[in-house]
């Protein structure tokens, strides 16, 4: 949590600097799970996390430190039907009289402040810190279990953008090769006992979107 105020804080920061124009985007795209520690996770069965879909929103000021500076906030979910199958039995015999399946969920919020660098008007490249707040769900009836945490890491990308007009003040396509790692630090543990259990995610994303420059 103190990494997330302390990115917040260098945000609002940022107001202090002059700057020649800022930009706001919004973007969606597919991402990739290549690391997902949660798949080696009992409660994931045989299926295992690895495509979702990301939408987010960033805001960037410019003329910082021979650069810019980019905050972006993201949200993914992810959802395993039936990962676990478990039997009902009833009172009088042992065999089976149906069966119930446990939906499991990975949901996170993502948080990215990003150093960025333009190759030219079109291409720019960022790099920075990451901090994920990640919530894993469990789901059957009647249980409903959630594990809250919270990771940093780092983050890097690609990005592609082109104007629409050549006005002061333009709208803007963008697209954007994204790779993030995180590790969890926190952990809601409640009544659980979470001394050697750890999260770990690499992400990369295809991510496309409009935005506006001012």
């Amino acid at each position: 949590m103190r990494l997330y105020l302390t990115l917040i804080l260098l945000f609002c920061c940022c107001n202090s600097f002059n700057y020649t124009q800022n930009r706001l985007s919004i973007n969606l795209g597919p991402g990739y799970y290549l690391l997902n520690s949660e798949n080696s996770n009992m409660i994931v069965g045989d299926k295992r996390f690895k495509w979702y879909v990301r939408f987010g929103f960033a805001y960037q000021k410019q003329d910082i430190l021979e650069g810019s500076l980019l905050f972006e906030y993201s949200y993914d979910q992810s959802i395993k039907e039936d990962a676990l199958i478990f039997a009902r039995t009833s009172e009088i015999s042992p065999d089976p009289i149906g069966y119930t399946g446990a939906d499991v969920s990975i949901i996170n919020h993502n948080f990215d402040l990003d150093y960025v660098q333009n190759v030219n008007e079109i291409f720019s490249y960022g790099f920075g810190p990451s901090y994920v707040i990640t919530n894993r769900v469990v789901d059957i009836e009647p249980l409903y279990d959630k594990l809250a945490s919270s990771g940093i890491g780092v983050n890097t990308f690609l990005n592609f953008s082109f104007p629409f007009s050549e006005s002061e003040d333009y709208f803007f396509f963008t697209s954007k090769i994204k790779l993030r790692y995180t590790h969890s630090i926190w952990f809601d543990e409640g009544n659980r006992k979470l001394d050697d259990y750890s999260q770990d995610f690499i992400t990369t994303e295809l991510l496309m979107g409009i935005g506006y420059s001012f």
